[in-house]
């Protein structure tokens, strides 16, 4: 009895101790989210696709009527995938898809969105706001113009969203990508650039708490002389280090009464 009482201390003294390490540590491992055609790699394109599998197209707003009749673009037409082999140096495998710089264009993933081959939801993507986490979303993105710069201060947005209802509520602060010719040289050799957008520890009364994820990519301001390439979407998670504490004492806890009863 006294040796199953001292283990019984050891256990605990263990478990709080290993508490202790992970609520101090600042090291904690970022863990990958899985995002459905994340590298834009579908459908496979020799060329350009208009169509996105898994992404969903911003709906069609009520402006583009004049540029349509004007100019004879369609709203399809705004976004697409392209192969881009050689493109950029730091591309993610072969393809990577554009937005043209007109406001609104832009592509929507969530446990709801439908691709352009869908009848319904596939809900592939089906993540969710974990209590106790904070979340990186990452996008490789490069600015041009159809002939010399897009016009200077055109915006991209990104952001993590959830849906209320029908509504899209974003989380945190959406990043917003301004363009400047000399933030975005078009010279040699070209490498995307990556920007994020970093939620906090999500807590339990969040409104977002528990609700899946949506991730939002959308031209903000622009005068559609010219485009955004985007590239290799990747999502992470990060568990508060006092959370991991509670689950490593909630486990050895587990482990010591289980002792007990034997």
């Amino acid at each position: 009895m006294k040796t199953q009482k001292k283990q019984s201390k050891h256990l605990l003294s263990a478990a709080l101790g290993l508490a202790c390490i992970l609520s101090t540590s600042g090291k904690i491992q970022a863990q990958p989210i899985f995002v459905p055609n994340h590298s834009f790699e579908s459908p496979s394109t020799p060329f350009v696709s208009n169509n996105f599998d898994s992404w969903q197209k911003s709906a069609r707003p009520a402006y583009f009527d004049f540029i349509e009749q004007t100019y004879g673009y369609t709203w399809n037409q705004m976004s697409g995938i392209f192969a881009g082999a050689g493109a950029y140096g730091n591309l993610h495998s072969s393809q990577a898809a554009y937005l043209f710089s007109f406001p609104q264009v832009g592509l929507l993933q969530d446990y709801s969105t439908m691709d352009f081959n869908d009848v319904s939801p596939s809900h592939d993507f089906n993540a969710t706001f974990g209590v106790g986490k904070s979340y990186t979303l990452t996008l490789g993105v490069f600015g041009k113009g159809f002939s010399g710069n897009m016009t200077e201060g055109s915006m991209l947005g990104l952001s993590l969203y959830y849906r209320d209802g029908v509504n899209m509520v974003a989380v945190g602060t959406p990043t917003v990508i301004t363009y400047t010719a000399a933030g975005f040289l078009n010279v040699g050799a070209l490498n995307l650039q990556d920007f994020q957008v970093n939620i906090p520890t999500v807590l339990a009364d969040d409104a977002w708490a528990g609700q899946n994820i949506g991730i939002k990519i959308e031209t903000i301001y622009g005068t559609g002389d010219g485009y955004w390439d985007i590239d290799n979407v990747r999502l992470t998670a990060v568990p508060e280090p006092g959370s991991l504490g509670m689950i490593a004492v909630g486990g050895l806890l587990f482990a010591l009464r289980s002792r007990n009863r034997c």
